[in-house]
Parts: structure tokens; sequence; C-alpha cells
């Protein structure tokens, strides 16, 4: 029987109708959501934006935190050597070697069981020739003390590359007596080397707690000895062991945990940088990088040791043999990579000291051997890539001026005209002067600059200049103080030129130069934040709109009338012309 038409609307109709009758409010949910969205968007773009200058600028600082880390270096280029290698008659030709490429501080052996080798008799004709030819050269001797002799030990630490004394006090002459006879001209001493290794502490578990008691009677008898000695702390393995990736990080948190804070004027760190560049940021424990340098200045950090240096005692990168699989660059390509990184922490690291370069030779060194690719010199006593690399970078000024942080007036870069005479006050050093017409002078990479100056009744008038711009400075006082001064900030970072003269009767004296260097914009991170800032703008005021709109607060956009209404016309019908 066919159907019949119903009366009503057809059923797709009635949907129709009821979807219109919704319309509003499912629009309202729809700008909702986006406005949701953008703002969720918006806060994770700002968010990682943030995270990302934060991954970036990890480690960098930018010279004016306190506390101020006060080196006892500049930042010239170092390596270590084993000059007890050579023959008497080389030992001066490596010297000089060494000076002609820009090398101004080494890390050398200093084996007790060769200085030492019964009690009380000691063998110094091989370490006065090293000490006397490097410092006539203007290169200081970093001694580190270890190898401990044969008589000095216990009976089952005898066949261990080396041990702790079995009588503590042996160790204590052994490091007073080094430190009495080269005063000065040993300017610092590093007390063991990788003590967190089993084979270097006899054969035992390494202690860090045992180690800080070794560390603290070696400290005592050296600053004893000699007050202005530079003590730092042994270089740790970070894998001492197979599979392990971060043991030196937490042997040095042992040493802290263990009191050993006041007993070291720095920290050693082995930096090398593995199959990364010099430019990779990554700050991770497990993988070698330059960036891992950064953990060590965190851990001091951390550990309320703000003011204390990082010295990169072992520094560089190990290139791929050639035609092998393993990961890294080849000979040239680690060298420039070694150069960059020493750029890259003298811009961005205050607190990084001297980075010493593996080796001068293949073979056996500190902290275990040194491979071809490493060294400074080959095998057949040619310069490597790496020391050529190092010694064009040291001759076209790259470690003249003064890079970001602290300089000591001890330094090369200080220039001085005149009689000028060093004080020590404490840990800390001064130059200072009565004649009438000294002058000093010094260059500077950054964006800012304070210097050490004292103030006293004594103090005479200077003519001072930055850039060639007079500077005022007025440092006469009723009471002495020693302050660091600003001499100028929102500099271009670029080369700036310092000079000071004492032009009247009186003293002036200087502890030293700030450098300072605004961290810069990444513009990238500048970018995805600004993004991130203006999604999470719109959303909010899309979302505020809408929820203004279905309360009744604002009038929707649809219902405003843009145009009066129109009269309606009388009803009317053309007729006709008559």
């Amino acid at each position: 029987m066919p159907r019949l038409p119903s009366n009503g609307p057809p059923p797709w109709l009635l949907v129709l109708a009821a979807w219109a009758g919704r319309l509003d409010r499912s629009a309202d949910g729809v700008r909702v959501a986006r406005a949701l969205l953008a703002a969720a968007a918006g806060v994770a773009l700002a968010l990682g934006g943030a995270l990302a200058d934060t991954s970036l600028h990890r480690g960098v600082e930018t010279g004016a935190e306190e506390p101020i880390v006060r080196h006892a270096t500049s930042r010239d280029l170092a390596a270590n050597v084993d000059l007890t290698r050579f023959t008497p008659e080389q030992v001066p030709l490596v010297a000089t070697a060494l000076q002609a490429n820009g090398i101004r501080y080494v890390r050398q052996s200093f084996a007790w069981a060769e200085i030492e080798p019964a009690p009380g008799q000691f063998a110094w004709e091989r370490y006065d020739q090293i000490v006397a030819e490097l410092s006539r050269r203007g290169i200081a001797v970093v001694a580190v003390l270890h190898h401990s002799p044969a008589w000095a030990r216990q009976e089952a630490a005898a066949a261990a590359f080396d041990a702790p004394a079995a009588d503590p006090a042996t160790w204590e002459r052994f490091v007073g007596t080094v430190a009495a006879r080269y005063g000065s001209t040993v300017p610092f001493v590093q007390l063991w080397d990788l003590p967190n290794r089993a084979d270097r502490w006899g054969g035992a578990a390494p202690d860090a707690a045992a180690y800080v008691g070794l560390l603290a009677l070696g400290s005592n008898a050296a600053r004893a000895a000699n007050p202005t000695v530079t003590v730092v702390l042994a270089e740790f393995d970070p894998a001492p062991t197979p599979g392990e990736t971060a043991a030196d990080l937490a042997f040095l948190d042992g040493v802290y945990a263990g009191g050993g804070a006041p007993f070291f004027d720095a920290i050693a760190a082995r930096v090398s940088g593995g199959d990364r560049t010099p430019y990779d940021r990554r700050v991770d424990h497990t993988a070698a990088s330059l960036s891992r340098a950064v953990l060590f200045r965190e851990a001091a950090v951390a550990a309320g040791d703000f003011g204390k240096p990082v010295w990169a005692t072992h520094y560089g990168w190990r290139a791929a043999s050639p035609g092998s699989a393993a990961p890294g660059p080849d000979p040239a390509t680690a060298a420039a990579y070694a150069v960059a990184g020493i750029e890259r922490a003298r811009a961005e690291w205050p607190w990084m000291g001297p980075l010493f370069a593996w080796g001068l030779t293949p073979g056996p060194s500190l902290g275990g051997e040194v491979a071809p690719d490493e060294a400074l010199l080959g095998a057949d006593g040619l310069p490597t890539a790496l020391l050529s690399a190092l010694g064009g970078f040291a001759a076209e000024g790259g470690t003249d001026t003064a890079p970001t942080g602290f300089l000591p007036v001890t330094t090369r870069q200080f220039g001085y005209e005149g009689n000028w005479d060093l004080q020590h006050l404490g840990a800390e050093t001064y130059r200072t002067t009565a004649e009438s017409g000294a002058r000093l002078s010094v260059r500077f990479e950054g964006t800012g600059a304070r210097a050490r100056l004292r103030f006293s009744r004594q103090a005479g008038a200077v003519s001072a200049s930055l850039d060639g711009r007079p500077l005022a400075l007025d440092l006469e006082a009723f009471q002495a103080a020693d302050v660091d001064i600003p001499l100028g900030s929102g500099l271009p970072n670029t080369i700036h030129q310092l000079a000071v003269e004492l032009v009247g009767p009186g003293q002036f004296t200087i502890g030293g130069l700030i450098v300072e260097r605004t961290i810069p914009l990444q513009w990238p991170v500048v970018l995805l934040v600004g993004a991130g800032l203006g999604l999470l703008a719109w959303g909010l005021r899309l979302l505020f709109f809408t929820l203004a709109e279905r309360s009744g607060r604002l009038q929707r956009r649809r219902g405003v009338d843009l145009w009066p209404e129109l009269p309606e016309l009388p009803a009317w019908r053309p007729s006709r012309r008559t």
C-alpha cells in the first residue's frame, strides 16, 4: 500500500533545524577550544624557548657574578709535559719551542720516587734544570707531586703504580721540602694524580675522605713553606673502571663532603672533546665533550665554593685514526676544535683557568698514555697539527688580551712602566707604585670592566683613560679600602684599551682587572619566546571575549545593527500614463 504524504516536515529537516538551534552554542565551544589550544601552544613555545635559552647559556657567566672567581693565572696557553724524558742538552731547546708557540704554563710531573729515592736523600739536578729553563722563558710550572717511593709505602701497595705513604708525615715533609726549595719559581703545586683509581691508591678502593687527609697535610705543608703557592686539587678519572661515566664528579662531591674545600685553590678537570664539536652545548655527564666542564663549576657552586676556578688539566680532541670506524675528527679538525674551545672558554666561562693540552710527546705521561694525535710533538720531534694551530693562535694575538673574568696583576697582559712593587695581602696580590709618571696599560675584550683599586689617605692623583676617553678617578679617602671600581659598561663587545698613570705625589695600587661580557641574545630563542607569548595573548583574548558574550556582558557582533532600519514604503502600484 503506498505511503501517504505526512503533514509534518521530513525528519532530515527536523535534524537540520535542531542543529541550527544549537549553532550559537557549538560556535562558542569551537571558539573556546581554539582559545585554549592557542594559549596552551603559546605556553609550550614560551617555555620551550626559555628552556632552550637555559640550555644554550648553561655555565655561561658575565664575569660580574659575586663572589668574583679570582684567578692566580692568566688564560694563556698551557700544556702537559714531561721534560725528564729529554736529555739535559735537549731541555733548553724544548723550553724554547714551547715559549715560541705561546705556551705559558706547563704541568710537569715531580715524582717523589725520583726526587727522594731513599729517606732524606734527594736528587734535584734534573728538576732544578727543568724549573730554571722554563722560568727563564716566562713559563710557569705546575708541579704534580705524586708517585711515592717504595720505601714510603705499605708492603701491600708495593706493586701499585702509586700509593699513599704508610706514614703520612713523610708525605707532609716531602711536599714542604719541594715548596720551600722552589718558592715562587714553582708557584703551583698539584697534590696527587688520579686518586680515584685503585692503581693510584695502592690497589685499595679509592676513598675521597682518605684523599682529603692526604690533601690537607700536603696543602698545609706547601702553604707553610710558600705562603703565595696555589694548591691545585688532583685530577680525577671520569671512568676508572669500564662502564663508569661520572666517577670524577662523584669523587669531587666526596671531597667537598669530606671537608676538603679549604685545602685547595683550584679544581682540576679532565676535559676531552670526544666526538662533539666545541660548539655543542649539551651538558651530559655520560658523554665526553667540552661542555662537560660546566658540571665541575656546578658542583663547586652547589658546595658553596663559588670563588674557585676550574682548570682543565687535560684538554683536547683525539683525532680518528686513518681508516678507523671510531668517531672523531681528522687531526687538522681536532686542532681547530682545540683552538675554538679555548676561544669559547675565554669568552663565556670566567670561572675557567688554563686549559692544558693533552701531552707533549706520544707515550706515557701524567694521567696515562698520550696518543700521537693528542701530542704537541710527533715521534720525529716535529710539531703536530695541534702545536701549529696553538702557535698560530698565539702569534695572531689570541691570548694577548684579557678575556671575560678576573685578570691578576702578575700576568703579562698588564704592561708596566716605572717602578712597581708586589704586595701580598692574604690570598690577593697587588701592584703598587709611588713613582710619579709610572703607568700601566692593559687590553681586554668584553662589554665592561672593573678594577680593584685602593682608596686611602696616601692615594695620589691619577690620569686614566679607556679607549682614549678620560676616566674620572679620585682615590683619596680617610680610611683605606680595596674596592672594585666600574670603569665602563655597555661597551661594544670588542677589544678595549685601559691606561692609568700616577701624575702626582702619593701612591697608586691595583689588585686586578675584572672583564665583563653581556650574554648575547640568541635570536631563534627570542623569536620562539615572542611567538609563544603572542599566541598566549591571542588565545586569552579570544577566551575572554567568548565568555563575555555568553554571559551577556558583551553583545555579539552578529546582533549589532550597523545601519538604521529602512522605513517601509506604502503600498502603491504604478499607474498607466494618461
